[in-house]
């Protein structure tokens, strides 16, 4: 029967995680490690897509289109910025669940999930970004309320319930991400920020974001800081988000940031390298393609890191 399995749904939901990972092989959690994740068959696992860009509405066309970003920043209401998460978040599960009633899980499709890529709540430092419409504001103290609020509103819904999420909020893009193109491209871009900056004017909003606001996914940003990469950073990482601020969230990259480890950043010498030192850094999902954790094995073979730690990212 179901009792004691991962579909026995009396049990809390670390003891239903605890007894998928003891069922599924270390091939099957690695492909589990993405985006478009492909069902597990034979454990009666759907397949589903993580990818849902629901910044400010759900990524269809049904869905409600609330301003941009920084329009919702120019209302300085945190109030209406609830609401608007709420909204955000009931029409996700609501899409979510009338696709699943259909047969449809959505896979491959962008905005027909639950995890979704919102808020965007890093801060325009730079008129000429090109993205700043996206964000709320300039201010880290501004930005900081009006991201609680929404993650709060796109989680909890109408009723706080302990046991289930109404929607998954994510933190992007982690951390000091401002540059598109200039003064060279975001993929290659290693920002210098200093000790103070980085905590008076960088870290506050992803600390109401995921400490205050605990948001179930945080993105880590293609860019590097002082010369290491921030998907790879156990510092920035495993260091600031899990030991310091307590939080039992899952990391996802940037659209192939993780490969990027490798291939625009060259802080590693090849692909499986830059697989072990994301998930050793923290990295639990791969945005985008699958270049890095198709070398996990690889890594593991190579002992440059464990089955262990890919168990780590799977429960995530």
């Amino acid at each position: 029967g179901l009792k004691g399995g991962f579909f026995d749904w009396t049990l809390s939901l670390d003891e239903r995680v605890e007894a998928l990972a003891k069922q599924a092989t270390l091939a099957e959690q690695i492909d589990q490690l993405q985006n478009n994740v492909p069902a597990i068959v034979r454990l009666g696992i759907s397949s589903y897509n993580w990818l849902n860009d629901d910044e400010h509405g759900v990524h269809q066309h049904h869905a409600t289109s609330f301003p941009n970003g920084c329009a919702l920043g120019a209302m300085w209401d945190k109030k209406v910025m609830y609401e608007v998460g709420q909204a955000v978040g009931q029409e996700a599960r609501i899409t979510y669940n009338n696709n699943v009633d259909r047969g449809n899980r959505g896979k491959g499709q962008n905005g027909a999930g639950i995890t979704m890529y919102a808020p965007n709540m890093n801060l325009v430092r730079d008129p000429r970004w090109g993205r700043a419409q996206e964000v709320y504001s300039e201010d880290p103290t501004l930005s900081g309320y009006l991201t609680y609020y929404f993650v709060h509103g796109s989680q909890v819904g109408n009723e706080s319930d302990p046991k289930y999420m109404q929607a998954a909020a994510c933190c992007k893009h982690y951390a000091a991400y401002d540059v598109e193109s200039n003064p060279i491209d975001r993929f290659h871009f290693s920002a210098t920020v200093d000790s103070r900056n980085m905590w008076e004017t960088y870290m506050p909003v992803f600390r109401s974001c995921v400490q205050s606001g605990q948001a179930a996914h945080v993105m880590c940003s293609y860019n590097a800081i002082n010369g290491v990469p921030t998907c790879g950073d156990p510092k920035l990482l495993n260091g600031i988000l899990r030991d310091q601020w307590k939080w039992p969230g899952f990391v996802v990259s940037d659209y192939d940031a993780w490969a990027q480890i490798y291939e625009t950043h060259n802080y590693c010498p090849n692909m499986t390298c830059a697989a072990a030192v994301g998930l050793n850094a923290g990295m639990d999902q791969e945005g985008g393609g699958t270049k890095a954790i198709a070398q996990l094995q690889a890594a593991i073979d190579s002992h440059m890191t464990t089955e262990e730690d890919v168990t780590t990212a799977f429960k995530r």
